[in-house]
């Protein structure tokens, strides 16, 4: 499990497939996932404050705010006010981009393939219950987009790096709407020509551990066994250590990589 994430929950989680978008709502120091499930998928973010739909991520302000076109952990993001929005609090890959807009239809069109998905209408889709509309959707940060910068300025896309099970986590700098996109794009190499799923999962801390207090009974003597408990147990307080009970195979039951709310929302999106 990742460090950034011990000691917080999982709200929220969601199954992106190519072609289609979700939105979610975010809180202030929540952590969004982003995971590459199968390796080689680009995920088209974009952002937007809460509170304010007219103040949203802006690529351009973030590169210029960081002096620099490659995203790296550490980094913030920030809104076309330069406001920080976001921190990139852990990075398994390195390797993403900020220069290129989301594919759209005339993307297709001029690559012969018209009516293909694409993001930016399943972007305006995914956020129109924000009141976001297709010209309003931002030039988004691409997860995982591998881009080169040739000599003379030329743009050449690339196969990503992202491996199986890659990702980016962010932290929330204020009450955010986000939606995520995985990118279709199967006609040049920016998802290895072999669109696949993206994952996102929201993370919040996680409460602490109520404190329970024991006070022994008048008279009673340190470390003294409590009506009924058996006289050979080990004391109040001992900190002995729970063993898994092995199954019926003769295994125990294996400790969840992520602790799980109860409440956890899930929802996996269906293919159209």
């Amino acid at each position: 499990m990742s460090e950034n994430l011990m000691g917080r929950l999982a709200i929220k989680a969601r199954q992106i497939r190519p072609g289609t978008a979700r939105m979610l709502n975010v809180k202030q120091g929540q952590v969004i996932q982003i995971v590459d499930v199968q390796g080689k998928q680009v995920a088209d973010f974009v952002a937007f404050n809460a509170d304010d739909r007219a103040e949203y991520l802006s690529v351009a302000a973030t590169r210029g705010m960081n002096a620099n076109v490659m995203l790296q952990q550490g980094q913030t993001l920030y809104s076309n006010r330069r406001t920080p929005m976001l921190e990139i609090s852990a990075d398994t890959v390195g390797r993403h981009d900020t220069l290129f807009a989301t594919c759209d239809p005339k993307r297709y069109e001029a690559l012969g393939a018209p009516g293909h998905d694409n993001c930016r209408t399943a972007l305006a889709d995914a956020l129109a219950e924000f009141g976001v509309a297709y010209d309003q959707v931002p030039d988004p940060v691409n997860w995982f987009m591998n881009v080169a910068i040739r000599q003379r300025g030329e743009l050449e896309i690339r196969e990503p790096l992202s491996e199986a099970g890659d990702q980016v986590q962010l932290t929330a700098l204020m009450d955010l709407v986000v939606a995520v996109s995985a990118c279709p794009q199967d006609l040049v190499p920016t998802n290895g020509a072999k669109p696949s799923d993206i994952l996102i999962r929201i993370y919040r801390e996680a409460p602490a551990a109520p404190i329970v207090e024991t006070v022994a009974a008048e008279g009673a003597t340190e470390n003294a066994p409590l009506d009924g408990e058996p006289r050979d147990a080990p004391p109040i307080g001992a900190g002995v250590d729970e063993v898994a009970e092995p199954d019926a195979a003769g295994g125990t039951d294996a400790v969840a990589e992520t602790e799980t709310d109860p409440a956890i929302d899930r929802e996996r999106v269906q293919p159209s």
